[in-house]
């Protein structure tokens, strides 16, 4: 973590860094006509965390992806001083920080085009954890970023939602994973 990054002597320049979902927490957060501005916007954002995650959900920072008007946005909470300890490792090594995002963001970002329209769930896995998302319809439909293996955790996600889903999987992961998914179609994405 911040200890690699301290120890690895940054050079002077601009970094970017994508944060591994493990220090990430997720929602889709509904939209509401009611706010106005970007203060309660963050507050709004603020209050629906701390419901879901409890109190220690006030100690983080918060980002929101853009999202058509009417639908839920998806939003990242990331430990607020884990952000300001990856800033003063920068700025020590005189690196300039340009760019926080979190893995799903950075992830999806590099293989959206791969996702059909009618929609697909990716899946980042590793050995103990797996971020899914599910993007239909032009929007992020559902997130859940869990300790277990991908397959039990993308099966629950699908009874949890039911109805009428994609069946495509983008399976993203730096180990070797088991792809034979009953139901599914699975296209593996380079790590």
């Amino acid at each position: 973590g911040i200890e690699a990054l301290k120890a690895s002597g940054l050079p002077k320049g601009r970094v970017s860094v994508v944060l591994s979902n493990h220090f990430v927490r997720y929602a889709l957060v509904p939209w509401s006509a009611a706010l106005s501005g970007a203060a309660e916007e963050t507050a709004y954002v603020r209050h629906y965390f701390v419901r879901v995650y409890g109190d220690r959900a006030k100690a983080w920072s918060f980002r929101a992806s853009p999202a058509p008007s009417g639908m839920p946005r998806l939003c990242s909470a990331v430990d607020t001083i884990l952000l300001e300890e990856l800033k003063r490792t920068c700025s020590r090594s005189k690196a300039k920080l340009v760019s926080v995002q979190p893995e799903l963001m950075s992830t999806f970002n590099r293989w959206r085009g791969k996702v059909p329209a009618t929609g697909a769930w990716l899946v980042m896995a590793d050995a103990e954890r797996a971020c899914i998302g599910l993007h239909a319809k032009g929007n992020w439909q559902a997130v859940n970023n869990a300790r277990g293996e991908w397959l039990p955790l993308l099966e629950r996600e699908r009874h949890r939602i039911g109805g009428a889903l994609p069946d495509v999987v983008l399976l993203h992961s730096d180990q070797a994973l088991r792809v034979d998914a009953a139901g599914w179609k699975v296209q593996q994405l380079a790590a």
